[in-house]
């Protein structure tokens, strides 16, 4: 995955938070995924302004002795956004 591309969740997709979690669904799609606390904060810095390093640097100064596992998170999130055609990159 190149890491500098910019990541873009598609329109539509309607959030449900509590606690810190969110269900992602779509209205009138049968897709729909449930994100965890860090799950939740990837998704919202996927607004199609930051690249994927970005994110993951974001990320990586909250966390910093975490940054190799955030960065494997980070891109594994992504992929499984990509795969259900929530998310598209440019």
């Amino acid at each position: 995955m190149d890491s500098s591309k910019t990541v873009m969740v598609e329109p539509g997709y309607l959030l449900e938070r509590m606690d810190n979690e969110i269900t992602v669904y779509h209205p009138t799609l049968t897709t729909s995924m449930y994100l965890n606390e860090t799950g939740a904060i990837i998704w919202e810095l996927c607004d199609g302004m930051r690249s994927i390093s970005g994110v993951i640097d974001v990320l990586a100064e909250l966390y910093p002795e975490q940054r190799e596992q955030i960065a494997v998170d980070v891109k594994g999130l992504i992929k499984r956004l990509l795969e259900q055609e929530i998310a598209v990159l440019r």
